[in-house]
């Protein structure tokens, strides 16, 4: 029997259809009519495969991966409905959509072609110039395949491209001082003629103060916000797609504790613009990428940092809660702070990233202190006087 992936009101239709043993993955299908009879297709190649295995024909690329390139040159196509996800609400719209143009290349270029026709040259040879997205695409795709028994083995793995470092994890990377954090703030209040600085300078206060991920949040309602217990429960993101609310990273939704300035700032934002959502455009709707591009760089160009990245300022929200009490943070351990910012790996991001860069910063407070000790020891030197015997 199929079940329901979508609502009640929008489902979409899917399972699986099994013959002797084997299993086939039949798809995601909008009424129960089109998942019917897709499921006699998928039978019909069950029992053809079991009961004739000689003559099982490997798909191509085009049929595996259900595409369809269409006169205009655009390519539609259903993969990667039925691969393994790790995930148990399965993949976002984003993350599909994801896939999908990342594998739109090597259809148009391959589509023809047998999955089990590459050798590992010619496989190395295409996937290597190509980007990261390329790249995971390509050999999720052929993962998928291998499941399937389709390809012996997967050629477009393991192709030695050394991974970009995140900037944080960079010897040169920097937080933004306290001073900048300030100016940002400054200019967001100040980019706008009317309230609705307040409200971009509480998005930022978001991300900075709390470590709260920007698409969080956007989806950010005022009922999520309790100021009894001085927390924000994060439950949902804003999908870079679709537009829509949906899970969090991970599914996992998180409880936050508001700092003194975030918490103020939430209490005087201004209302008019939407009972409901947190931080709304000026039209009472979601915030978006595009519309908060247009907001923060007339912010950051002001302050005189065009090149800051608004979710660079969650490294200064992380560095903050790690930092010690005597250095003016909060000198929570790093499973703690992990907990807060939505991390799943117990603290070891934290620990061996933030951390260091936290040692950095002692270092150079250290050479600070010695330079003005040291000048305030000259200057006590010239203001000697030599007193001379009666």
């Amino acid at each position: 029997m199929p079940y329901n992936r979508g609502s009640r009101h929008k489902p979409k239709w899917a399972g699986h259809a099994e013959y002797k043993g084997r299993k086939k993955w039949v798809g995601t299908f909008d009424s129960k009519e089109e998942y019917r009879e897709a499921r006699q297709r998928c039978l019909a190649e069950l029992r053809e495969e079991v009961e004739n295995p000689g003559k099982q024909k490997v798909p191509t690329v085009l049929e595996f991966a259900g595409a369809t390139i269409h006169e205009d040159g655009r390519i539609t196509m259903t993969w990667p409905d039925g691969q393994r996800c790790q995930k148990e609400k399965g993949r976002k719209p984003s993350s599909v959509a994801r896939l999908r143009d990342g594998l739109r290349q090597f259809v148009r270029e391959h589509g023809d072609r047998p999955l089990d026709s590459f050798t590992r040259s010619e496989a190395l040879t295409w996937v290597r110039p190509r980007g990261a997205n390329i790249q995971q695409a390509v050999r999720q795709f052929f993962n998928h395949a291998v499941e399937h028994e389709h390809t012996p083995t997967n050629h477009f793995s393991r192709v030695g491209a050394s991974k970009r470092k995140r900037r944080v994890d960079r010897h040169d990377f920097e937080i933004i001082s306290d001073k900048q954090y300030a100016r940002l703030r400054q200019c967001a209040r100040a980019s706008r003629t009317d309230e609705y600085g307040l409200v971009v300078e509480g998005a930022i206060l978001a991300v900075g103060e709390a470590a709260i991920r920007p698409g969080e949040a956007f989806a950010l309602h005022r009922d999520e916000v309790d100021y009894t217990e001085n927390l924000v429960h994060v439950r949902f993101q804003i999908d870079s797609t679709t537009g829509k609310r949906v899970s969090p990273k991970d599914d996992d939704g998180r409880w936050v504790v508001m700092s003194p300035a975030f918490r103020e700032h939430l209490e005087r934002m201004p209302r008019s613009y939407s009972e409901t959502i947190l931080f709304p455009t000026v039209r009472s709707e979601y915030m978006r990428q595009p519309n908060w591009t247009h907001y923060w760089n007339a912010v950051r160009v002001a302050a005189g940092m065009p090149g800051q990245e608004f979710y660079e300022l969650k490294h200064r929200a992380i560095q903050w809660m790690v930092d010690p009490v005597e250095d003016g943070g909060l000198g929570l351990d790093p499973a703690t702070v992990a907990e807060m910012v939505g991390h799943d790996d117990g603290g070891y991001l934290i620990a061996t990233v933030y951390t260091k860069l936290a040692q950095r910063r002692a270092l150079a407070r250290a050479q600070r202190a010695v330079s003005e000790y040291r000048q305030r020891q000259a200057d006590s030197a010239r203001h000697l006087h030599v007193v001379g015997e009666g």
